[in-house]
């Protein structure tokens, strides 16, 4: 609980009035000073049961990397039957959201910055829940745990080369979901005035009286093997950085991408999933 300087300019007029009213034994003055304290005690266990009863949840992003600030998205519970909560500020990791009021038996949601530090599986965090309601006299505050879990990726580094295991080659084209001039035939469609003259399909066209063209798919770059073991750094923690860098650059170009990890072998892909598998892999290494 934390003293306002509204609560310390009202408790200096009660120790006043109280100090009149001792000297001077008037009977008017004991009111006073009576219903100021009444006041007071009346105030302190509505602000009391203000932050009570709530049951908070959060919710991280998929991917999180660490020293860099995302978003939490945060889930305000009030379970009171008969009370709002007003004026409550929620803090998290020295950041955070306020909810002006969270009526009773009702949900409230928003999201506020997070950072974490170090990478690696993060399990709970700490929030604090407070609120100056209702007269500012004082800020009543309560700690509460959030069971929330994530994992935080290396911090991307950008560094040279795509280190390979000189042991595994992956050779061929891979399929790419995007269209383009060279890959396999995907479908057959109308011709819309943009495409070459060489994918015109010519027979098909004369069969149905107006020009058909063949789309197809882009080949995609070569797969990329990524040997954590062979990654360049310092450190540890630099080697993982440049992985995950090589990871994000090499599968947001389409080109399939995989990791060694000791005796794990992880294929290549180049799908979002698959980035944040191999991700997941270079946040975890070593910490077993």
């Amino acid at each position: 609980m934390k003293l306002t300087r509204a609560g310390g300019a009202y408790i200096a007029i009660t120790l006043l009035f109280g100090f009149a009213a001792v000297n001077t034994g008037n009977n008017l003055l004991f009111l006073v000073v009576s219903a100021l304290l009444g006041f007071m005690a009346v105030s302190g266990v509505m602000g009391w049961l203000n932050i009570r009863d709530l049951s908070l949840a959060v919710r991280f992003a998929d991917e999180i990397y660490d020293g860099q600030e995302t978003f939490a998205s945060l889930r305000v519970e009030n379970r009171k039957r008969v009370m709002t909560s007003f004026l409550l500020r929620i803090e998290i990791g020295g950041a955070w959201i306020d909810f002006p009021m969270v009526g009773r038996r009702t949900v409230e949601t928003g999201v506020l910055p997070v950072t974490f530090r170090g990478r690696g599986e993060k399990r709970g965090v700490s929030a604090v829940v407070s609120s100056p309601f209702p007269i500012n006299f004082f800020v009543r505050s309560r700690s509460v745990y959030l069971d929330g879990r994530c994992i935080v990726f290396p911090r991307p580094a950008p560094c040279e080369g795509g280190p390979a295991s000189p042991g595994r080659r992956w050779r061929g084209e891979r399929r790419s979901l995007q269209r383009g001039f060279e890959g396999e035939v995907e479908k057959i469609a109308g011709y819309t005035g943009t495409e070459p003259l060489k994918l015109i399909h010519w027979r098909l066209s004369a069969r149905h009286g107006d020009l058909k063209v063949k789309e197809l798919t882009s080949s995609a770059a070569d797969p990329l093997m990524i040997d954590i073991s062979r990654l360049p750094g310092r450190s540890i923690e630099e080697a993982l950085s440049c992985g995950a860098w090589l990871v994000n650059r090499g599968i947001r170009a389409n080109q399939p991408v995989g990791l060694i990890a000791g005796e794990t072998l992880i294929a290549p892909a180049a799908s979002r999933p698959h980035r944040l598998k191999l991700l997941t892999v270079l946040a975890l290494h070593g910490s077993h």
